[in-house]
C-alpha cells in the first residue's frame, strides 16, 4: 500500500504487486534446490473459481475491513498476517509506508495468496450528490485509475517473475466489477460515520497488478517485490519471509 488521503469522496491508494505472462501459465522456482516453484495463475483465468479482477474486490474488502489496531497495511513485523483469514485463499498486503517492510508470516499449507503489487482506490459517499454516485463516474475518477505507467519487480525465492505488467485488473487485463465496502468502527481513516455514512463507501472501483500464486509447499519461502507507478508518488518495498506450515 501506498498512503492514504482522506477528502470527500474519498480516496485511497494501496500498493501491492504481481507476476507473469499474459499469453502462459508459466511456473516460478520455489527454490533453487527445487524442481519447480507455485504455479502463477494467468490473468485471464478464474483460480479457486474467481477471475483477478474479483479477487481484487475482496482483497480492498478484506484490508479495508480490519480495524485499525490490527490491521495489515500499517504491520512491519508480520503480527497481524493472519487477521481475517478465511477460506482457500489468504491475502498479503502492501503498505501505507514507502519505506522497507519486512514481515514474518506463517500461513498453513494448501492456502493459495493473492495479493497486490501496486493498486490504486476510489470509494464514493452515500451522501455525496447522485451523480457521483454512479459507476461510470467511479471508474472514470483519477484515483480508481492506473495513468501513471508502472515499474514493478518480483521476486519468489529468488526468481525473478517475469512481465509483471500484465496482470492489470483494469479493461485490458481482468476488469474488477464496481463493489461496497463496509468499513469498521475502528477504522484505517479514523472516522466516524459524521464524515462516512454507515462508514459505507458505495460504489467503489480499483485498477491495480496483482499476483494469484498457488499453494506453496511446507518449509520457508520468500517472497519480495518494490513498485512504483499506477498514480503518481507511489512506491513499495515489500518482503514476506513465510514459514508454510504443514
Amino acid at each position: 500500500m501506498a498512503r492514504k488521503a482522506l477528502n470527500k469522496p474519498l480516496v485511497l491508494s494501496i500498493l501491492g504487486m504481481t507476476v507473469v505472462s499474459l499469453n502462459a501459465c508459466p511456473a516460478v522456482a520455489a527454490n533453487p534446490d527445487k524442481d519447480q516453484g507455485p504455479p502463477i495463475a494467468p490473468i485471464k483465468t478464474s483460480p479457486e473459481g474467481q477471475t483477478y479482477g474479483r479477487w481484487a474486490v475482496e482483497w480492498y474488502q478484506w484490508a479495508l475491513g480490519v480495524p485499525a489496531a490490527n490491521s495489515p497495511l500499517t504491520d512491519t513485523t508480520g503480527d497481524n498476517c493472519a487477521q481475517r483469514q478465511v477460506g482457500k485463499v489468504w491475502f498479503l498486503a502492501g503498505s501505507i509506508s514507502d519505506a522497507p517492510v519486512v514481515r514474518n508470516c506463517d500461513i498453513p499449507a494448501g492456502k493459495s495468496l493473492f495479493f497486490p503489487l501496486i493498486n490504486t482506490f476510489y470509494g464514493a459517499f452515500l451522501n455525496d450528490p447522485p451523480e457521483t454516485q454512479t459507476e461510470e463516474f467511479v471508474r472514470s475518477h483519477p484515483y480508481a485509475n492506473c495513468t501513471i505507467p508502472v515499474d514493478i519487480s518480483v521476486k519468489i525465492d529468488g526468481v525473478e517473475v517475469q512481465k509483471p505488467s500484465l496482470f492489470f485488473t483494469g479493461p485490458s487485463g481482468s476488469q474488477s466489477p464496481v463493489f461496497n465496502v463496509q468499513l469498521p468502527p475502528d477504522n484505517l481513516f479514523g472516522v466516524d460515520e459524521t464524515v462516512i455514512p454507515e462508514l459505507l463507501l458505495s460504489p467503489s472501483a480499483e485498477q491495480g497488478y496483482y499476483l494469484f500464486v498457488h499453494s506453496l509447499a511446507p518449509g520457508e519461502h520468500t517472497i519480495e517485490w518494490t513498485a512504483s507507478g499506477c498514480t503518481p508518488d507511489q512506491f513499495q518495498d515489500i518482503t514476506y519471509n513465510l514459514t508454510i506450515i504443514p
